[in-house]
């Protein structure tokens, strides 16, 4: 998977702090996403590989975040 780019990185310390939690990249409006569970983490990787949605991944703390493109998003091809 590829690595969360600076701006998504930044925005995720500042607005990801526990299970479920979502926000939206302040740069590219990418958006993020916080699992506290393998189960939840796992199940949203597999359904994102399986339709093709490109996406990054990172921990943070306890938390594993998954960074995709928000519908709509002309970066969406990052």
């Amino acid at each position: 998977m590829p690595a969360l780019s600076p701006c998504c990185q930044t925005s995720a310390k500042r607005y990801l702090k526990r299970h479920r939690d979502v926000a939206t990249c302040d740069t590219c409006k990418m958006l993020l996403l916080a699992y506290g569970n393998d189960r939840d983490y796992e199940e949203t990787r597999k359904a994102l590989t399986e339709q093709g949605t490109p996406f990054a991944t990172s921990t943070q703390g306890t938390l594993k975040i998954i960074v995709k493109p928000r519908a709509g998003n002309p970066k969406a091809a990052r």
